[in-house]
């Protein structure tokens, strides 16, 4: 494969340092825009350069051939309130409009913009089948991943393929995510958040970072996608897994009410679900490496022993 310059924004967190990874091995040098600045590089030792955001413009002479948008901050970092909200909001949709900028001004465009999205996208669904034509949800994730989107699709103005990954929780070794779901169980206290009956759409850090290499590569993916595992599972049957696999126990409901004291707004993230279904991915004949959520936990989970 003929060796191409990527850009990466988000490229020091958790699928931004996979993917580096990924691409370096195949011979691709590495772009990154970064909070981190100059920094990133020592962070992510496969990147070839690293550019702080203040800087953003000073790439529009550079031959990038795609542009991959990871960044935005954790939403479950801080309690929301106005001001985080705004923060949050600001990571994402921010910095998605200073790449259509960069974008505008490029003499030679790059041929893909690949950018995150979210499952949240659809809000609180229930237990119906959600695919790529469902409507909205109306939480704020579900209204940041909708502004996040209409940005990045703005690319598409200066002919630039742009594609959006509607993406599950990452299940990964060193995923906060998944760090902070294990945490109880091994202090004995593991248990169902709120009834349980919510859908949980997740995928494994292998498959998101071959998907977002699959969009760079693959000229009909175009559009929303959702990048989540075939087989979402309830968030009963989730703890009774990882519970078993910890050989910890799985009896300590924790009710919803006290989820929406301790986390505030924040709980929403817990408490709702989704059965997202990744019908345009499969469709364009990917096809998942780890599909099955006990053989996933169980993977990961070798890793942290």
């Amino acid at each position: 494969m003929i060796s191409r310059t990527i850009l990466i924004t988000g490229a020091t967190g958790l699928i931004g340092s996979h993917l580096a990874k990924k691409l370096n091995a195949r011979g691709d040098k590495i772009i990154a825009l970064s909070t981190h600045g100059t920094e990133a590089a020592e962070i992510v030792p496969e990147i070839y350069k690293a550019v702080a955001w203040k800087d953003y413009l000073s790439l529009k002479d550079e031959r990038i051939y795609g542009i991959i948008n990871l960044a935005g901050m954790n939403l479950a970092a801080k309690r929301w309130n106005s001001k985080v909200k705004k923060q949050i909001y600001d990571s994402r949709i921010g910095t998605t409009a200073k790449l259509i900028e960069l974008i505008s001004k490029m003499n030679i465009k790059p041929e893909v913009l690949v950018s995150a999205s979210g499952a949240d996208y659809y809000g609180d669904t229930g237990g119906k089948d959600i695919y790529e034509d469902s409507p909205p949800g109306n939480s704020f994730a579900a209204r940041l991943c909708v502004d996040w989107e209409k940005e990045a699709t703005k690319a598409e103005n200066h002919g630039v393929r742009t594609v959006t990954l509607r993406t599950g929780v990452v299940i990964a070794e060193e995923a906060d995510a998944l760090k902070k779901m294990i945490l109880p169980f091994k202090l004995f206290v593991g248990g169902v958040p709120g009834r349980g009956k919510q859908y949980f759409s997740w995928i494994h850090i292998d498959d998101i970072t071959d998907i977002y290499l699959l969009a760079l590569e693959n000229k009909n993916m175009k559009g929303a996608f959702n990048a989540s595992s075939p087989n979402p599972v309830k968030m009963k049957e989730f703890c009774r897994i990882l519970g078993k696999l910890l050989h910890r126990p799985s009896f300590m409901p924790v009710p919803w009410f006290a989820l929406k004291i301790l986390f505030g707004e924040v709980s929403e993230l817990i408490l709702s679900g989704r059965k997202a279904l990744p019908k345009k991915l499969l469709e364009s004949g990917y096809k998942f490496r780890h599909a099955d959520i006990t053989e996933t936990l169980k993977d990961v989970l070798q890793s942290t022993e």
